[in-house]
């Protein structure tokens, strides 16, 4: 019959008309690949992450210690404790700082890496002295792969909250927030990070569904050797109890129990392996390194009252969480939208956990951690903060994508030029670097490409990758409002932010605290003065191209999309 049709008749009719005829095979594979931008941006992130060879400090060679301890069946560092001031001494024998969670968690790696050889290759290699590229070649696993776990969740929980807006907050928290530089560095904080937010995810994804206590106790299990990794973090394990025994589908009190016996269960099991080597080195399962180090022994662990001048600090100095990745306080303005769709639990999740890291990090005696990009004890609530950013990205678009720009731009010239700065003024050395074109090595160094804009080059391809495709997905793929409103909002909070973090720092003070704070921390009464040598307003030669990648992404952002809707009419 004439014009009669299948089903499947107008689905190919549907996809000529979007994608253009098929033309055999490869061409299939060619679209296919091409009509999937995730994957794209994900492997553009992965090769940014994974091609940097940062220079390393104590906290990163503390873990690195115990992982070679480890490997040779020992427990104290002794034979390797000279190349770092991350220690403690007890009973005659010197052991790291750190919690052993993310050592025990690189072991079997770093044994594969030795029987590959990449110890072999690392020493002597130009890159870095006395074979510590190991240290990056470890964090492959140990700071890399969390990190893109990180991301691969947020994109799973955006897809889920405000589709196709995952991506770019994905992408974007990938690139704009502390998770970068942190994830280039074998810091204890981004495995602890995404364990604990691992476990959040297994719950939202339980509460969605049917109630199954063995997801619950992964996300117990989860939750536990996140704290064996990063102390702190089981504030987020405790934290995590209320929402879990808040599931809509589950009533009486029979059945809360059990929820509550299947995660506990579960952080025991993750538990264990710090009571196993805490009672093996020290005797008892209960005592940790921090016991023996004396400026942790002031109040609880280092932890006094929270000081309002020290919160200031941490989100608005040169260096503050805020200032540098305004995202994050879009990502706040997000939440309000969840609690607006009926996510009221997870926007309660969200900010306890910023208000718990917030009062313990403002009490605690250096508050940045020594040598940070930023206040990095507060990286595990950047995920948080976070979920709430597809729903800010599909109701402001434009600005979301300039915010996210001015984001990525600055965290990631700290990321290539010199992540690990010890107080606030230093961040003058990221514009200053990023001029001369004096980067930290990358796989391309390792080949005797030097620290140059011929080594720098693999990232700002991954860079670029993960951004262009996620504009692509964005603008395409997103009802994007491009008003006239959208636009003139956009540039004027990217204003805004540049002139804030150009100036504000300096002129409301907020940078001397922080310098104070250090110096009575450190005891070096010298560094108020000497940190005037790298001037005032460290980040005021930094903050005029990220505003203009600001603007070139939302003006891209609106070609394609116009380029888009162009396509489809004709």
């Amino acid at each position: 019959m004439a014009g009669a049709t299948t089903p499947q008749a107008i689905d190919r009719e549907r996809e000529t008309r979007r994608h253009g005829p098929r033309k055999g095979a490869s061409i299939r594979a060619r679209g296919a690949i091409f009509r999937q931008p995730a994957l794209i941006a994900f492997g553009g992130l992965a090769v940014a992450y994974l091609v940097l060879l940062q220079s390393y400090s104590w906290n990163q060679t503390a873990t690195f210690d115990l992982i070679k301890a480890l490997a040779h069946g020992q427990l104290n560092i002794d034979p390797y404790q000279l190349n770092t001031g991350d220690k403690a001494f007890y009973h005659g024998h010197w052991y790291s700082a750190r919690a052993p969670g993310l050592a025990m968690f690189c072991l079997p790696f770093y044994a594969l890496l030795k029987l590959l050889g990449f110890s072999a290759f690392a020493h002597g290699n130009p890159a870095q002295p006395h074979g510590n590229l190991m240290i990056s070649f470890v964090g492959w696993w140990g700071n890399v792969a969390p990190a893109l776990l990180i991301l691969g969740l947020l994109w799973w929980f955006g897809e889920r909250t405000a589709p196709p807006f995952g991506l770019a907050a994905a992408v974007a928290v990938g690139l704009g927030t502390l998770l970068l530089p942190l994830g280039t560095l074998l810091f204890t904080h981004t495995l602890a990070c995404a364990l604990a937010f691992l476990a959040f995810c297994l719950l939202f994804a339980e509460r969605q569904g049917e109630a199954r206590l063995r997801r619950l106790a992964l996300a117990g299990l989860a939750a536990g050797y996140a704290a064996t990794t990063e102390y702190p973090t089981f504030l987020l394990a405790l934290l995590l109890i209320p929402y879990l025994l808040a599931h809509p589908q589950t009533d009486g009190l029979q059945r809360r129990a059990r929820r509550l016996a299947a995660y506990l269960a579960g952080v025991v099991c993750g538990l264990t392996p710090l009571a196993v080597f805490n009672q093996l080195a020290f005797g008892s399962p209960l005592h940790v390194a921090y016991d023996n180090i004396p400026r942790q022994q002031q109040g609880f662990f280092g932890i006094r009252a929270p000081s309002l001048h020290v919160l200031i600090t941490l989100l608005f100095s040169s260096r503050g969480l805020l200032t540098t990745s305004p995202l994050l306080a879009l990502g706040c303005v997000g939440l309000w939208l969840l609690y607006r769709r009926g996510l009221r639990a997870e926007l309660a999740v969200a900010l306890g956990a910023a208000a718990l890291f917030l009062t313990y990090n403002s009490g605690y005696w250096l508050p940045f951690g020594g040598a940070s990009p930023g206040p990095r004890f507060l990286l595990p609530i950047v995920p948080f903060l976070a979920l709430g950013l597809p729903a800010a990205f599909e109701r402001w678009p434009l600005v979301g994508l300039a915010l996210a720009a001015v984001s990525a731009f600055v965290l990631s010239s700290a990321t290539v030029t010199h992540p690990l700065v010890g107080y606030e003024t230093e961040t003058v050395k990221w514009g200053r670097y990023l001029y001369d074109g004096n980067f930290q090595p990358t796989l391309a160094s390792a080949f005797g490409l030097g620290r140059s804009f011929a080594a720098i080059w693999p990232f700002a391809l991954g860079f670029l990758v993960a951004a262009a495709a996620t504009l692509w997905r964005t603008a395409a793929g997103g009802k994007l409002d491009l008003g006239g409103r959208q636009l003139a909002w956009a540039a004027a909070i990217t204003a805004c932010w540049a002139l804030f973090a150009a100036f504000a720092p300096t002129a409301l003070g907020i940078d001397r605290w922080g310098i104070v704070q250090i110096a009575q921390a450190e005891g070096i009464p010298g560094l108020v003065r000497y940190a005037r040598h790298f001037g005032a307003d460290p980040l005021a030669n930094l903050v005029a191209p990220p505003a203009g990648a600001a603007a070139v992404a939302v003006l891209a952002a609106a070609a394609i999309k116009r380029s888009r809707k162009g396509a489809l009419a004709a």
